[in-house]
């Protein structure tokens, strides 16, 4: 009997200073990850993005914020990170074309929600047990 399947999506808020910790990590700009133990450096070449940032990631945010005429207080939310993975099973025996097209079509959900230049960033992270696809999004 197989094990059921399911997609998986999750949405943190940030406000501030760990924004640039997220970037690192997730654009992998970090040389060591203690805090998540499944990231191997020796496979993040395999990482991709649908969506490259056009600045960093702080930046494009308070960037987009100041142009749709919001105030914000020192506590105000700046970026709304969505994750897009699956359970394990899900991507056994898939070739990357097939874990690619999985993230596009996640991606494309997305956009129906949110508009496309509020996402900021579309990275797949190859480099850890099951694949995983961050969206972080200008709110």
């Amino acid at each position: 009997m197989s094990q059921p399947q399911y997609a998986i999506m999750r949405f943190a808020k940030y406000k501030g200073p760990e924004i640039t910790n997220i970037e690192a990590h997730n654009e992998r700009r970090k040389e060591k990850y203690a805090s998540n133990p499944d990231i191997d450096l020796t496979r993040s070449k395999h990482n991709f993005h649908l969506i490259e940032p056009p600045q960093r990631y702080r930046a494009e945010a308070e960037q987009q914020i100041s142009a749709a005429g919001c105030r914000t207080r020192k506590d105000s939310v700046r970026l709304v990170e969505v994750l897009f993975t699956a359970t394990p099973e899900f991507f056994q025996g898939k070739k990357l074309p097939e874990i690619r097209q999985y993230f596009e079509e996640a991606l494309h959900f997305l956009e129906q929600y949110q508009a496309k230049e509020t996402i900021i960033s579309a990275v797949v992270h190859m480099d850890e047990k099951t694949p995983i696809c961050t969206f972080p999004l200008s709110p």
